[in-house]
C-alpha cells in the first residue's frame, strides 16, 4: 500500500502527518489527528488501510467529509485527493522516499565540520533560566562568517528557550516532529530536512520530511555510513559543498540530488542516541556557519527529550487501545503478551492451532425467560455470564462469543498452552463450582436451582480474526468446533461436563470421570465416546487446584483420567 502524508493547516500553522495504519480524525484528544476548528466534530472521521488502498469514513459528523468537492460517508482516497473535514481541508500527497546510500557528503576536508557531544557540553552546559529575552529568525549567514563565542551562546540560548516552550506543550509524536521542522526552518537557512528514528533494531526510519515553500518535494539523500558514525561516536556533521569531494565523483545518489550545503546532527538524550537530523541546500555553497551546526545541535538535543516523551505517551496510548480491543476476549494474562508484542495482533493473521473449545448454556432456559421481565432476563444471564468469564479467564482461555444464553470459549491460543486440554476442564469444574455457589444464594429467597451443560472437545483447527472489512472477530472454525457444540446441546445432561476422547486423550492430569459410552454426534460417520468429569485429582504443576473443586456428581461410577505428567 502506498504510504502517503496529510498535509494539512492547524491554527494558522502548516502540519503533515504521515498516513499510516489506522487514523482517526476530529477535534478533541485522544485522535490520531487532531484539527482545532469548531466546524469539526469531536470524532468526526477515520483513515484505514483496506485491501483496495486507503479509505476514509465519517463517523456520523455534523458538518461530514467532502472529498474533491463531493459529500461521502466513506470513499477511497489516493495521492493527489483534497478532502474537506468540516472546514478544513486536508490534502493527501505521496511520501517523498529517503535514498539511503553507502556514499558520505561529508568528506571533504576542506569544507567539513565535525562536532563531538562531549566537546558541545562542555562549552554550552549552561543554565537555560540565564536566557535572554525571545529572539526572531535571522538571515542566512555568510560563507565563511564565525560569530563570538559569547554572541553564539547567547544567540543558541534565546532559541532553545523558545523550543522548549513549544516542545513541553506538545505530546503527541506527529506533533513534536512537525513543532521540531518548523523551529528548525524557521531558525536557519535550510531547503529541505528530513527527521529519522531509529527502530527497535537500530534501523533508520524515516518519520518527517519537509521542503522550504515553493520546492519541489523529490527525494532526499542520506548517507548509512554518516547515520552509524552519528549514532556510534555521537557527532555532529556540516559540509560547505559536498560535490567538491574527489571520492564522491562516483556516487551518483548525492551528484544526482546536487547536495552542497548539508548539516547531519544526532538526537541524543543522556548518551543515547535515538535517531538524527538531517538539512540541506541542493543549491548554495557555504550556506551553513558552524553557529548553524552549533544551534541544529542543541535543538536536537531539546528535540529527543521531546520525542523520547511523546513516543512514551504514544505507546502507552497503543497500550491502552490494545487492552481495551482485547479485553473482552482474553484473560489479563493473555493481554499482558499481547501489549508487549509476544502475541500478533494483525488482523490479517489466520493460522492453524491444537486448541480446547468449551461450549456451555443454561439448561431450560427458554422456560425460565417466559417467566420473567427482560430486565430480569438480562440480569439473570449476566450473572451466568460473570461467571462463565471468570472461569475462562482464571485458565487462560479466551472468550470467543456469547451465543443467546450459551458462552463458546477456547484455550491453546492465541499463547499456545501444552496443556489447553487440562485447563478447559479446570475452567468448566469452576464454572460448575461458581452456580454451585450462586444455587446457593439463590436458595435463600425460595428461588429455583440454575443448571448448566458444558461440552468440550479438543483438536485442530482454524484461529485468527474473521470476517469482513466493517467487523472482525477473533474466532475459532473447523470441526473440533462443531464437536464440542454438539456434545453440550446434545450429550450434556443438566449440571454435567462432557468431554470427548479427543480431549481425554490430551489431558496431562487426572480427573475423576465417568464413561457415557458412545454416542452418534451429526456430521460424523462413527459414534465417539464421551465423558462425563466429576472432579480434579491431580492438576498439571502450573495450575492451580484451588479452581477446580469437585463439582456436583451426576452420576455412578467413575474413570481415571491419565496419570499425572511430572512438567
Amino acid at each position: 500500500m502506498e504510504e502517503l502524508q496529510i498535509h494539512y493547516v492547524d491554527l494558522g500553522v502548516p502540519r503533515i502527518a504521515d498516513l499510516r495504519g489506522e487514523l482517526s480524525v476530529g477535534r478533541t484528544e485522544g485522535n490520531d489527528l487532531v484539527l482545532n476548528h469548531p466546524s469539526v466534530s469531536r470524532k468526526h472521521a477515520r483513515f484505514e488501510g483496506r485491501s483496495t488502498g486507503w479509505w476514509i469514513i465519517d463517523l456520523k459528523s455534523t458538518n461530514g467529509v467532502k472529498v474533491n468537492g463531493n459529500l461521502v460517508t466513506e470513499a477511497q482516497v489516493d495521492a493527489g485527493d483534497k478532502i474537506l473535514v468540516g472546514s478544513v481541508q486536508l490534502e493527501l500527497k505521496k511520501q517523498p522516499s529517503v535514498n539511503f546510500t553507502g556514499d558520505s557528503m561529508f568528506d571533504n576536508p576542506s569544507g567539513t565540520v565535525i562536532r563531538r557531544i562531549s566537546d558541545f557540553n562542555s562549552e554550552f552546559g549552561l543554565d537555560l533560566e540565564q536566557a535572554a529575552a525571545e529572539s526572531g529568525p535571522r538571515a542566512p549567514s555568510d560563507p565563511g562568517f564565525k560569530p563570538e563565542p559569547a554572541v553564539t551562546r547567547e544567540k543558541i540560548f534565546q532559541v532553545l528557550v523558545q523550543v522548549a516552550k513549544a516542545l513541553l506543550s506538545s505530546e503527541e509524536l506527529g506533533a513534536v516532529l512537525n513543532t521540531v521542522m518548523d523551529i528548525i526552518f524557521r531558525y536557519l537557512p535550510v531547503e529541505r530536512g528530513l527527521i529519522i528514528l531509529f527502530d527497535e533494531d537500530g534501523n533508520p526510519v524515516p518519520k518527517l520530511t519537509k521542503f522550504i515553500e515553493g520546492a519541489d518535494a523529490g527525494d532526499i539523500p542520506i548517507s548509512r555510513t554518516i547515520l552509524k558514525m552519528v549514532a556510534e561516536q555521537q557527532v555532529s556533521l556540516m559540509t560547505s559543498n559536498a560535490l567538491e569531494d574527489a571520492r564522491l565523483l562516483g556516487g551518483k545518489s548525492i551528484a544526482i540530488h546536487g547536495i552542497r550545503s548539508a548539516m547531519c546532527v544526532p538526537l541524543w538524550n543522556r548518551q543515547r542516541v535515538i535517531g538524527a537530523v538531517q538539512v540541506d541546500s541542493p543549491i548554495h555553497i557555504g550556506r551553513f556557519a558552524e553557529e548553524d551546526l552549533d544551534l541544529l545541535t542543541a535543538l536536537a538535543n531539546f528535540a529527543a527529550v521531546a520525542i523520547e516523551r511523546a513516543q512514551m505517551a504514544e505507546k502507552i496510548e497503543q497500550e491502552r487501545k490494545i487492552r481495551s480491543k482485547m479485553e473482552r476476549y482474553h484473560s489479563p494474562a493473555v493481554i499482558d503478551e499481547i501489549v508487549k508484542g509476544v502475541i500478533s495482533t494483525d488482523e490479517t493473521e489466520i493460522r492453524a492451532a491444537e486448541v480446547s473449545i468449551l461450549f456451555a448454556d443454561i439448561s431450560g432456559f427458554t422456560t425460565v425467560s417466559e417467566t420473567k421481565k427482560p430486565e430480569e432476563v438480562a440480569e439473570f444471564l449476566s450473572h451466568f455470564f460473570s461467571c462463565a468469564v471468570e472461569s475462562i479467564f482464571a485458565y487462560g482461555g479466551t472468550l470467543d462469543k456469547f451465543i443467546g444464553d450459551a458462552v463458546m470459549a477456547f484455550f491453546g491460543a492465541p499463547i499456545p498452552q501444552d496443556d489447553h486440554a487440562d485447563r478447559s476442564v479446570l475452567a468448566g469444574l469452576m464454572m460448575q463450582r461458581l452456580v454451585g455457589d450462586w444455587n446457593a444464594e439463590r436458595a435463600k429467597t425460595d428461588l429455583p436451582p440454575v443448571f448448566i451443560r458444558i461440552g468440550i472437545n479438543s483438536g485442530p483447527a482454524v484461529v485468527g480474526n474473521v470476517g469482513t472489512e466493517k467487523r472482525v472477530d477473533y474466532t475459532v472454525l473447523g470441526s473440533a468446533v462443531n464437536i464440542a457444540s454438539r456434545l453440550e446441546s446434545g450429550v450434556a445432561k443438566p449440571g454435567q461436563l462432557v468431554i470427548s476422547k479427543n480431549t481425554l486423550e490430551r489431558i496431562i492430569g487426572s480427573f475423576e470421570m465417568e464413561p457415557l459410552g458412545d454416542f452418534a454426534l451429526k456430521g460424523l460417520q462413527q459414534k465417539m465416546p464421551v465423558y462425563a468429569v466429576i472432579s480434579s485429582t491431580s492438576a498439571p504443576a502450573n495450575l492451580s487446584a484451588a479452581d477446580a473443586a469437585p463439582a456436583t456428581r451426576t452420576g455412578s461410577g467413575t474413570y481415571a483420567g491419565s496419570n499425572p505428567i511430572s512438567r
